[in-house]
């Protein structure tokens, strides 16, 4: 079966290492992953937003085309998810956006599904949804949804999916002790779990599960001692301070607490002060993806102890 799922921008580089087991990717560029799966697994990784299983494919920028591949191709793939008397309605999305369709094609839609005689229509609440997309490079799909989003929490809290990919990016190992000194919301921490590792989560501002500490003097914690930091500094953006200042105090005490195996990924908009401020404290860089974050252009940023020459 063919999988078709979306994925933040700028992080479709990281698409293959997401992977369930067993999967084949097709394609990933432009926000999104094709891939080829035989089971599909019990929950989708959170770097996959919304996740759909593939009823047909085009290319066509048309929805009345699509609509008449999708009636010619009749597919009843989704019976292997959906049960009988449940509900299902209809989407349809150009370019990322819901767009309202003429009457005639969204019957046309509903019956498609209907004559398969298992789900009925609700279009308030259902069950299911059946997804006619067109996307900027010409390519068209018809799918059933599988998987949104997880709920971003709290306002300003890092996105599931993003913290997901710095978790990805870090490279992290089962056991491996992992330090966020600017740890927010938790969505780090939540997402190290998923790769067997222990998170270490820290903020100047605690909330239940995160520690009182400054990231300028990671006192309580001992020298060479953490595997991994993944972290959202503040970009002096949202917040008032010297991102310089902070950055040269924080990450110097970054290179004090990490193992000489160890990396550090970043996620900040402040990329120059960031780059300054970790070749001070003794790092390297290795890669760098640019992301969106709330509509802001960001860096997502992996650092290595530097070897001494």
């Amino acid at each position: 079966m063919l999988y078709f799922a979306t994925v933040p921008a700028g992080l479709e580089p990281l698409a293959r290492e997401a992977l369930p087991r067993g999967a084949k990717l097709l394609h990933a560029g432009g926000g999104a992953a094709l891939m080829e799966l035989k089971t599909p697994p019990k929950a989708w990784p959170a770097l996959y937003t919304n996740v759909f299983l593939v009823l047909c494919q085009a290319k066509t920028r048309e929805f009345g085309a699509l609509l008449r591949v999708a009636e010619a191709t009749a597919s009843t793939a989704f019976f292997a998810y959906t049960h009988p008397n449940q509900t299902f309605r209809v989407r349809f999305s150009q370019n990322g956006r819901l767009v309202n369709v003429a009457g005639a094609e969204m019957a046309r839609a509903e019956n498609l599904v209907k004559r398969a005689g298992r789900l009925r229509v609700n279009r308030v609440k259902s069950d299911w949804e059946f997804w006619y997309l067109l996307r900027q490079d010409g390519s068209a799909l018809y799918g059933l949804l599988l998987s949104r989003p997880k709920p971003q929490g709290e306002k300003g809290a890092l996105h599931p999916e993003l913290a997901y990919g710095m978790a990805l990016l870090a490279q992290i190992r089962p056991g491996e002790m992992v330090l966020d000194p600017f740890a927010g919301s938790g969505a780090v921490g939540e997402a190290v779990k998923h790769f067997g590792a222990k998170p270490l989560l820290s903020d100047i501002a605690p909330k239940p599960g995160i520690a009182a500490c400054d990231a300028r003097d990671l006192v309580q914690i001992r020298d060479g001692s953490i595997d991994r930091i993944v972290t959202d500094p503040p970009w002096g953006i949202y917040e008032k301070c010297d991102v310089n200042a902070l950055y040269r105090a924080a990450f110097a005490e970054f290179r004090r607490v990490l193992k000489p195996s160890g990396a550090v990924v970043l996620l900040t908009a402040a990329a120059r002060e960031a780059e300054t401020a970790m070749v001070e404290a003794g790092f390297a860089h290795e890669k760098t993806l640019r992301v969106l974050v709330n509509g802001k252009k960001a860096a997502l940023t992996r650092w290595r102890p530097a070897i001494a020459q």
